[in-house]
């Protein structure tokens, strides 16, 4: 067997220095934007027992997750998710809050990715939850965070899709057919596969009402602007699938009115998870990036699994998926560069400390040097893009050496300003 001490295993990777700084801007960004608005964080621990993810309607398969034994023997897991983490959270540790509870994360979270094909098994993820209250303005406030998180990190171009859990299930609530089979339904109305879409309908023609079949065969079509809402509205008599659209429009309708709705897309095809969503879902994309960068929505059953009945929506965003789309879109948000460089002879060692700490204080991101020499010192200081290089050779004295324009000038240190 090969030695795999010098590598990393796969759907894993090392970030370094830029990306890294970049990520943690991100994560911050997203933080403040949260606090900002009454959210309040939480962490939940990165080893849960697998019973806390094995229970029913759950989205994630148990193949998807890292699996290991504690000393007792019990099946452990690296955290899937961390909606569902927190679900147990506030049923139990938070079962007397204050209603809504209003929460967020920014964590990492490990899937079993066998086919990778770029994804990757270990993402940070950050997000919201809002709990203990049922109604389209917290739907649409989940949403309206999500497309204001985005916007904060400097992204352009995206898109927040909506769908709604209940138009699928309110269509599919008379069909004969069993619980296999109509999964393969969703799967195939989920992928857009139009030709087998249709294929299947037809094979099974004699379980599904006609006007039943027509809307099916249209649901992968039906996506882009309001106006599908009004198109869906014409071919379903469905009491369920026509609340259902009802609700989207209104929180449309909330979100238009804010100046946002630009940013949003309906998309009736979309029948992730139908079993955990119980109204609006969500996810966002944006050009750059090949798959959903964010997904959302409500999801009312959840917790009651954890001991207390409430109701709950949010979103998680892919930190790692916007960070790269950030960067093909050309636009990076680290400002976090070296000023100045700070060389000193070796007895200056305390003077040029008290520079460095007074420029930091100040704002200013100033570097110490760790080498011997000042010429050594410019070619490092060059090699890392400091423009910047200030000289304690005297105890009273600096030079300041600016790189870019050549330019050398010796100040007493009561004087020098920088």
């Amino acid at each position: 067997m090969n030695n795999l001490k010098r590598y990393i295993p796969d759907g894993t990777q090392d970030m370094l220095f830029d990306e890294c700084r970049n990520k943690v801007n991100i994560e911050k960004i997203f933080r403040d934007t949260f606090t900002k608005v009454g959210y309040e964080e939480v962490v939940t621990p990165t080893l849960e027992f697998y019973d806390v993810f094995n229970a029913g309607n759950q989205p994630i398969e148990q193949e998807k997750m890292y699996k290991l034994f504690d000393n007792h023997g019990r099946i452990m897991v690296l955290r899937p998710d961390v909606t569902i983490p927190i679900a147990r959270v506030a049923a139990t540790k938070l079962k007397d809050s204050i209603y809504p509870l209003k929460l967020f994360y920014s964590c990492n979270v490990f899937k079993v990715n066998e086919n990778l094909n770029a994804k990757m098994s270990e993402i940070t993820q950050a997000g919201i939850e809002i709990i203990g209250i049922d109604n389209f303005r917290a739907d649409a406030e989940s949403i309206l965070m999500a497309i204001k998180a985005l916007l904060n990190i400097g992204l352009k171009d995206f898109k927040i899709e909506l769908g709604q859990a209940d138009f699928f299930k309110g269509l599919i609530e008379d069909i004969k057919l069993e619980s296999e089979e109509l999964e393969r339904l969703r799967k195939l109305v989920e992928s857009k596969n139009y030709v087998a879409l249709r294929e299947f309908i037809d094979l099974n023609s004699s379980n599904i009402e006609e006007d039943t079949k027509e809307v099916l065969k249209k649901l992968p079509e039906l996506f882009g602007t309001i106006e599908v809402i009004n198109e869906a509205s014409k071919i379903t008599k469905n009491a369920k699938a026509l609340m259902a659209l009802q609700n989207i429009r209104e929180i449309y309708k909330i979100i238009n009115e804010t100046g946002y709705g630009s940013y949003i897309a309906i998309d009736l095809g979309m029948v992730q998870h139908i079993n955990y969503y119980t109204g609006i879902i969500f996810r966002g994309y944006v050009d750059e990036i090949g798959k959903d960068i964010l997904s959302g929505g409500r999801y009312d059953n959840l917790i009651e699994q954890f001991g207390k009945k409430l109701s709950a929506t949010g979103f998680a965003v892919d930190v790692d998926s916007v960070l790269s789309a950030l960067y093909k879109q050309g636009n990076t948000i680290n400002n976090d560069t070296i000023d100045y460089m700070v060389f000193f002879e070796a007895p200056l060692f305390n003077e040029a400390y008290k520079l460095v700490n007074n420029m930091q204080d100040k704002g200013i991101n100033a570097e110490l040097s760790l080498l011997d020499n000042e010429e050594e010192t410019f070619k490092y200081a060059s090699l890392k893009g400091i423009k910047k290089v200030v000289s304690f050779k005297e105890k009273d004295f600096v030079e300041l050496h600016d790189v870019s324009e050549n330019k050398t000038a010796k100040y007493s240190v009561d004087k020098f300003i920088y």
